[in-house]
């Protein structure tokens, strides 16, 4: 029983968080608390950042072997919810933010940032964001 919630537990928002920036910390603790309302073993499929968003994805449920439509129903508006909020949320900081290129004459992504966090001075060859997006891409 017990390597099944650890597996569960990997498989959850929580042990994903960390490959994102501190800006959608509450967006995806909200997200996770949502999901285990509706099932306190729901598990993630996808999760992934791109063009500046996240892109997360619930595996499917079954109940007495049927597919539980009403739980894909419900978790699909709760992550597009958070994958709509995530495109207006510095994923730095928290503020309101927007899509932007970032990056250099190599390496070229989209980070969603407020205007604070965008004309941050940083050296793009240390700049943890771009090597966790060259490892998660």
């Amino acid at each position: 029983m017990t390597t099944d919630q650890t597996s569960t537990s990997e498989r959850q928002i929580p042990a994903r968080a960390s490959t994102v920036g501190p800006g959608w910390a509450a967006l995806l603790g909200q997200l996770h608390r949502d999901l285990a309302a509706l099932d306190p073993a729901y598990r993630i499929e996808e999760f992934a950042t791109k063009f500046g968003g996240l892109r997360i994805t619930t595996a499917d449920r079954f109940e007495g072997g049927e597919f539980d439509g009403e739980f894909a129903n419900r978790a699909t508006a709760l992550t597009d919810a958070a994958e709509s909020a995530a495109e207006q949320t510095c994923e730095m900081c928290g503020r309101p933010g927007r899509p932007r290129f970032h990056g250099d004459q190599h390496h070229t992504w989209i980070i969603t940032l407020c205007e604070i966090c965008h004309s941050m001075p940083r050296t793009t060859a240390n700049s943890p964001l771009r090597l966790r997006r060259r490892a998660v891409i």
